[in-house]
């Protein structure tokens, strides 16, 4: 151990959630945001098509909600769900304040996209990188009230039961952050499949910290993957995403003779949810997105970022089909929390991509998730906020992992997991496939590096989660038992370590 720092609040994870709860955090508490990157990293720049929020005179709170609900496929968290859609206008209306520039029609209300399961337009945008807009203007105030620490977080410190705060590997050895109050904010776990939107860090290192404390986790069995990503040439593992906007704005998605074939599988097309979308193509030898009926001007105006990054690939998005494909894209389960970010652990706090509130069910409806970041990042600090205790407990003294901060990669071991879980915890599972992918994860997450450990051994709870829930529902989707059962109506699997 070559050092201790103490502080009011730990916040591990620069995105989003993790910095918007900093910026709702007492001004005078000293709080230090631990990550690997830079602040305002992570998948939140990346995010494309909007932010759904219930402002458009023809929607509602309540129609918000039963899209959501009607994609959730009986797993939504109405609790959850209700806090959401009530408390999302208020986040967009201090997004605004802040500086966050939407997009507005000429008459000055906010250009809405309708996206995959929207029954009418609902995801204020800003051109097509809403992400990365939100996130300049966040992390830029979020940077002047909190401490950057980098690296990464290794253990959780557990004392009289509840967090104390975290150990965190860096170059040059392990050290301890203590706080009155911890928040993981790590995001997702796309990184443990080969094709995926996320970025490499993205391998459920939530999940992991929060098994190895004893803390809950649920609904692990449930992994998003996205339609419409690019069909990459020489393998490249990063998919560029091509947003559900694209399809709201009127592209389609043909096969290999130029037949539509969506309105085959759900009568809503193009903009059927996502889970449905995403099996139908991949059932296909090539599918294609042809944005050509948007028009070439409009593409190239009001997608000019996914335009620029299709190009550098050798396709042009305004003038031909691109061939698209699958990717893993945003995890719906992890540690189980209240509505206000509370885990079963005391003191300790998750939002965002890495929470499960149940707000999404079994398949999330586009927008979501930046609505979900900044509702319940919100309530996550300000219970923190009320309930942290007067001063952490002290962690007990134990030996650390030599490992940790040691930067070792080993291409085989993580390309042999992200293979284990494309074979049998992908779009289409059965009960053989994912016992070999849980097998073969299972025996990387007894060697290697920490980091590897760590990943494997959150894959490994996904295989579990997926093995157990037998049905179909959702995202998850079982080739052995293809029809959702009432038996598994308001079901959620979930798991605690002792």
């Amino acid at each position: 151990m070559i050092g201790l720092l103490r502080a009011d609040a730990v916040v591990v994870g620069g995105g989003l959630a993790g910095l918007w709860a900093v910026l709702h955090l007492p001004a005078d508490w000293e709080v230090i945001v631990v990550d690997p990157g830079s602040l305002g990293g992570g998948s939140s720049p990346w995010a494309q098509g909007g932010m759904a929020v219930a402002v458009a005179p023809d929607d509602s709170p309540d129609l918000h909600a039963q899209d959501t609900i009607r994609a959730g496929a009986g797993l939504c968290n109405t609790d959850a769900l209700e806090v959401l859609v009530a408390e999302a206008p208020r986040a967009l209306d201090e997004l605004v304040e802040m500086g966050v520039e939407f997009d507005r029609t000429p008459s000055g209300s906010f250009d809405l996209n309708r996206e995959g399961g929207q029954t009418v337009a609902r995801s204020v945008h800003a051109a097509d990188a809403t992400g990365r807009e939100i996130m300049r203007v966040v992390a830029a105030r979020a940077r002047d009230r909190a401490r950057r620490f980098v690296g990464t977080a290794s253990r959780l410190l557990v004392a009289d039961g509840a967090c104390a705060g975290v150990r965190v590997g860096t170059t040059h050895g392990e050290v301890d952050l203590t706080g009155r109050a911890v928040l993981l904010a790590t995001g997702g776990c796309g990184a443990l499949w080969p094709a995926t939107t996320n970025p490499d860090s993205a391998v459920g290192d939530a999940v992991a910290l929060a098994w190895d404390a004893g803390g809950d986790l649920t609904d692990l069995e449930f992994m998003q993957f996205h339609p419409t990503a690019l069909a990459a040439a020489g393998g490249e593992r990063r998919r560029i995403l091509l947003t559900e906007a694209l399809r709201g704005e009127g592209a389609i998605v043909v096969d290999g003779e130029g037949k539509r074939f969506l309105f085959d599988m759900h009568p809503d097309g193009e903009l059927a949810p996502r889970d449905v979308v995403a099996r139908a193509i991949a059932q296909r030898p090539v599918a294609y997105l042809d944005a050509r009926p948007i028009g070439a001007e409009r593409v190239r105006t009001r997608f000019p970022n996914i335009t620029a990054a299709v190009a550098e690939a050798g396709f042009d998005l305004a003038a031909e089909p691109v061939p698209i494909a699958p990717a893993a894209h945003y995890f719906l389960g992890g540690v189980a929390t209240d509505i206000d970010g509370r885990s079963s652990i005391p003191s300790l706090y998750a939002a965002g991509e890495c929470a499960a509130t149940g707000v999404h069910g079994a398949n999330r409806m586009a927008g979501n998730s930046l609505a979900e970041a900044v509702v319940f990042g919100r309530r996550a600090a300000m219970t923190m906020a009320a309930q942290a205790p007067a001063r952490a407990p002290a962690p007990s003294d134990d030996d650390g992992d030599a490992s940790v901060g040691v930067a070792t990669v080993d291409p085989d071991a993580w390309r042999g997991l992200r293979e284990a879980m494309a074979s049998g915890a992908g779009l289409v599972r059965s009960a053989d496939g994912l016992a070999r992918a849980r097998a073969e994860v299972d025996a990387i997450a007894s060697t290697g590096p920490q980091a590897l450990r760590r990943a494997a051994a959150s894959a490994s709870l996904i295989c579990r989660a997926a093995s157990e829930r037998t049905e179909s529902r959702g995202v998850h989707y079982r080739a052995d038992h293809l029809q959702r059962s009432p038996e598994w109506d308001g079901r959620h699997l979930t798991y605690r370590s002792r």
